[in-house]
């Protein structure tokens, strides 16, 4: 800060000089400069005194540090001196020194080489102990440090042990992998099965586990003895390596997870182990099958020996059992996957350098650390590890080409004949898509036979004959196939089934299916394009089973043939035998083709319940069915009712049927329409009261009057009635077999429809239950059937279509036979009346010819429809024929242009003879005919007061018409002389009075 103000006192004045020309100011200045100037000499001056003690001392310092270092510089020479003498002596000493540092390294190396050669030789004896022993890891390492002696192995006299220590590790490899595999599929075969002898590794039944337990202490101290005493030095360090809990006197006695563990282990301290995953990998489908073949047996034993204690020789097809071996399969499959699940976590401990061995290795190598050793470790192969997805697909492509086999997917047992020998083109599995040829582990090849020499005797009826019958039928097993050879002798092969190959399986099989997909779903989230069972699955039911299934089914209901020849029409009316119609405990018989239908029809529903996820499908096929059987019987009906030379033309009873106006109106009549409402009550059981009488009378005159107003004034031909009693009888039998396929399939119908509302009705489809011959297994029941219903209200009403139309055409028929018994009468009785001059000059009193017509006629009738109808529709049909006859005779009273004594007579005879008739039939207290005799006994009154007398004494029989139309006819059969004293006005205005009643008189 000082020099800046001097800097800026000399720049000042050196400015004031520049700018200022003043002489004495530059004076001035000069002067106050010459005085700082001295001022300043003086301070230096002052300055310079005070420092110069320090100076002083300086330069003595200053001299003492000069003298030191050259010191050090004589000292240095010096040394340097001394070691330039020691480097002279140590090159003289160098060439001593390596002779005996390497004498002494050749001495120390063949120390170890003979020791080594000592122990190599060892080698083969005490990996057999380890082996012995079930040791894997021990052998393994064992094996590793005598490869790391290969120097030695060079040796001439050492040839034969190196060749015998690969062939060990060879051996010990396979064997590794064969236990491997064993752990992996045989053992869970074995655990689900209960079978303990299907491998020859496999213990036996340990009889003396408590014992063995006892003896553990004393094995375990004599393996540790026998251990010691073998060990060798170059395993000594590999040793402190493994965990005690791997030193065991018989691993496979463990748990099953430890032993996985000294497994997978060993192969990867032999570096075997990803030779042996890949190894695995592809042996997945075939292990897999191996299981499906040892279940399959299995089964098959079980059902040998249970035919046996039930004395049963022949074998027997159940497709129960392949529920079982589904069930049993699956469960292998998952004991298989869980296992591999743990095979994976331990592959991955070692890929992460975490498993037990791996971990003591690192603590034992700190250790040797810590006290200056440096062992080598043991390198562990790094496996790869695949995903367990991999499994999960295997396991569905195995279930499937099970599924395959067992449900024809290729439709190969339609080739079969029923000859035990016989040939099938079957299909063989390599054939088809499959991730390895199976047909080497499905077939056992039968021993070659000798030339067939001719036996002198036969012995076809012995025991023993028949035993190896069945002996031959069991081997036989289903299905029989050859394969083409090059020898002219063909190889027979035979396959083992469960039973018997067919595509009905599925329906057995499905809710198994199902549970094991949802297990699957469950337990592992597949890709949908990974799912291979359940798309295998549902696109066999869609694509093949539902289109064979109708397909069989219109076959075995004879729906296939569209063709209208005389055979399928006689076909179409073939009744069912007699034994079946008393089994349905029918009064009467039924079209076969009516009772086909129902069956295929209860089929269908039994295939609801089993595939509920396809209900709509089925519900579709029964609609169809019943149209299609509806078409064909409606088919037959109007080839009976239509006219033959006249297309479209109808008899007269189905014009009115026909006709949907008449129709409705002839089915709101009282007669019919009782009729139908009491028929419905009695299927649902309602009590219904006996009706009177007096009711009965007052329908069947209301339906008399309508027929009468619409049949009397109408000309017949011998045409418009059906003359033909076998059409008669199969027009019944149409409406009966109709009726009864209606009433036996509205119960389907109602579970069907409880059934959107309540999916559990679906058991009550079908009385019969799935059960197994077999305990069921541990597939988790947590698939529910009745959360896969799949049926819609559409498809529902579709089939309540198609049984309205079975409905309605029964009973148009039942009105067709209805209506044509009453129009037989109209028709026989219109011919009475053609020559209405007989009865005016009549000169017999015999029954009229056209009713002695009618009289066969309908004692025909009435046995056709007896032995074709119930007796309640029979009772319906010709209930009322006296009151339609009565009727008819009382109201043609006009149509006769006079009637003489005789005509009266003959009348009478003729409504008599009508009344003897129907005397069989009559239910009710029938007495129209009697009425309508009465009516034709008046006429011998000659005083037409007598009427009126008995009209007032007893009360009106008939109307006012029907007396009108008496009077007028008695007033016509008069002679010309008497009618003047006859006043007919006069006596119809007195019926009349006498009939209609009077008004009340007013108070």
């Amino acid at each position: 800060m000082e020099r800046q103000s001097t800097t800026f006192i000399l720049m000042k004045i050196l400015r004031d000089l520049s700018y200022n020309t003043n002489v004495e100011a530059h004076e001035q200045q000069r002067r106050f400069v010459k005085e700082r100037f001295q001022r300043s000499n003086k301070n230096i001056e002052r300055c310079i005194q005070t420092s110069s003690t320090d100076l002083t001392e300086l330069m003595v310092n200053y001299s003492d540090i000069y003298t030191s270092i050259e010191q050090s510089k004589l000292r240095v020479e010096n040394v340097r001196e001394r070691l330039r003498e020691c480097k002279n002596l140590l090159l003289l000493k160098r060439q001593d020194i390596r002779k005996l540092w390497i004498l002494s390294s050749e001495q120390n190396a063949l120390v170890q080489i003979y020791d080594n050669l000592s122990e190599l030789k060892s080698v083969p004896s005490r990996l057999q102990f380890y082996l012995s022993k079930q040791l894997y890891i021990h052998a393994s390492l064992l094996l590793i440090r005598a490869r790391e002696c290969q120097e030695l192995r060079l040796i001439n006299g050492l040839v034969d042990t190196d060749i015998r220590i690969k062939e060990e590790r060879v051996t010990l490899e396979d064997q590794l992998r064969f236990q491997l595999i064993d752990q992996l599929f045989d053992k869970p075969c074995r655990d689900i099965l209960g079978n303990k002898t299907l491998s020859a590794t496999a213990s036996k039944t340990d009889q003396n586990t408590l014992k063995r337990l006892r003896e553990n202490r004393l094995l375990r101290k004599q393996l540790d003895q026998e251990f010691e005493e073998g060990k060798l030095k170059l395993e000594s360090h590999s040793l402190a390596i493994i965990p005690d809990k791997y030193m065991l006197v018989d691993i496979r006695q463990q748990a099953p997870d430890l032993y996985l563990d000294v497994l997978l282990q060993s192969l990867s301290v032999l570096s075997n182990l990803n030779e042996t995953l890949d190894f695995i990998q592809k042996q997945l489908p075939e292990q897999f099958y191996r299981c499906v073949l040892r279940a399959t047996q299995h089964i098959i034993d079980s059902n040998y020996m249970s035919n046996n204690n039930s004395n049963q020789n022949l074998t027997v097809n159940n497709p129960d059992c392949l529920r079982d071996l589904l069930e049993t399969c699956y469960e292998q499959f998952k004991l298989v996957i869980k296992t591999f699940e743990h095979l994976l976590s331990t592959l991955k401990q070692i890929q992460e350098h975490q498993s037990p061995v791996q971990i003591q290795q690192d603590e034992y190598l700190k250790s040797c650390q810590q006290r200056g050793q440096k062992p080598s470790a043991v390198p562990f192969e790094i496996p790869f590890i695949f995903s367990i997805e991999l499994l999960w697909e295997t396991l569905q492509q195995v279930l499937s080409d099970v599924l395959n086999e067992y449900i024809d997917y290729h439709n190969t047992m339609n080739t079969l004949t029923t000859n035990s020998s016989s040939i099938s083109d079957a299909t063989e599995y390599v054939d088809r898509p499959s991730l390895i040829d199976f047909s080497q582990y499905l077939t056992k090849k039968a021993p070659a036979r000798p030339q067939q020499i001719p036996r002198i005797f036969a012995f076809s009826q012995s025991a023993q004959f028949n035993s190896m019958i069945s002996y031959l039928q069991e081997q036989n097993r289903f299905v029989i196939e050859q394969k083409s050879s090059t020898t002219k002798t063909p190889t027979i092969a035979y396959k083992q089934y469960v039973c018997k190959p067919n595509y009905r399986n599925v329906t057995v099989v499905h809710d198994v299916l199902q549970r094991i997909i949802e297990d699957i779903d469950m337990n592992y989230k597949l890709h949908p394009t990974k799912r291979t069972l359940d798309r295998k699955l549902t696109d066999f039911i869609r694509d093949c089973f539902i289109g064979r299934v109708i397909k069989d089914i219109r076959e075995s209901a004879q729906l296939s043939s569209t063709s209208s020849t005389i055979a399928d029409q006689n076909r179409l009316v073939e009744l069912i035998p007699l034994v079946l119609q008393k089994q349905l405990q029918l009064p009467t018989p039924i079209l076969q083709t009516s009772y086909l239908i129902f069956k295929s029809c209860e089929e269908l529903c039994a295939l609801v319940k089993c595939l509920p996820t396809y209900a709509d499908d089925f519900c579709q096929a029964i609609a169809d069915l019943l149209f299609n059987h509806r078409e064909s019987c409606n088919k037959t009906f109007l080839s009976i009712v239509e006219k033959v030379d006249s297309t479209g033309i109808s008899i007269y009873s189905n014009e009115w049927v026909k006709d949907p106006d008449i129709n409705r109106h002839l089915r709101t009549l009282p007669a019919f329409d009782t009729f139908i409402r009491t028929t419905r009550q009695q299927q649902f059981k309602i009590d219904e009261e006996r009706e009177n009488v007096d009711n009965i009378r007052f329908r069947q005159t209301k339906e008399t009057e309508t027929l009468f107003i619409n049949l009397s004034p109408k000309e017949m031909n011998p045409d418009d009635i059906c003359t033909n009693y076998k059409h008669i009888m199969i027009l019944a039998t149409i409406h009966e077999s109709l009726d009864w396929l209606y009433v036996n399939l509205l119960h389907y119908f109602d579970i069907l429809d409880r059934c959107l509302i309540d999916p559990k009705h679906l058991d009550a489809l079908t009385q019969t239950t799935v059960t197994s011959a077999f305990p069921s297994r541990s597939v988790k029941q947590t698939f529910s059937k009745y959360d896969q219903l799949k049926l819609s209200r559409a498809n529902l009403e579709m089939l309540s279509s198609a049984m309205k139309t079975i409905f309605t055409l029964s009973y148009d028929i039942l009105l067709v036979l209805f209506l044509e018994v009453r129009v037989h009468c109209f028709y026989h009785s219109s011919l009475l009346f053609n020559n209405s001059l007989m009865y005016s000059y009549a000169v017999d009193s015999d029954p009229d010819e056209n009713i002695i017509t009618l009289n066969r006629d309908l004692t025909r009738l009435q046995e056709t429809l007896r032995s074709s109808l119930t007796e309640k529709k029979f009772t319906f049909i010709l209930q009322g024929i006296g009151l339609v006859l009565a009727t008819i005779m009382i109201r043609s009273a006009p149509r006769f242009h006079r009637i003489s004594e005789s005509g009266i007579t003959k009348m009478c005879r003729n409504i008599f003879t009508l009344e003897q008739t129907l005397a069989q039939t009559r239910t009710v207290g029938d007495a129209e005919l009697m009425r309508a005799h009465h009516y034709y006994e008046l006429l011998y009154t000659t005083k037409p007061e007598e009427i009126l007398n008995s009209i007032e004494e007893h009360g009106p029989q008939y109307s006012e018409q029907d007396y009108i139309n008496l009077l007028q006819l008695q007033h016509r059969s008069f002679l010309a002389n008497d009618r003047g004293n006859f006043d007919l006005s006069k006596y119809e205005a007195l019926i009349r009075n006498l009939l209609r009643p009077k008004p009340e008189a007013s108070n």
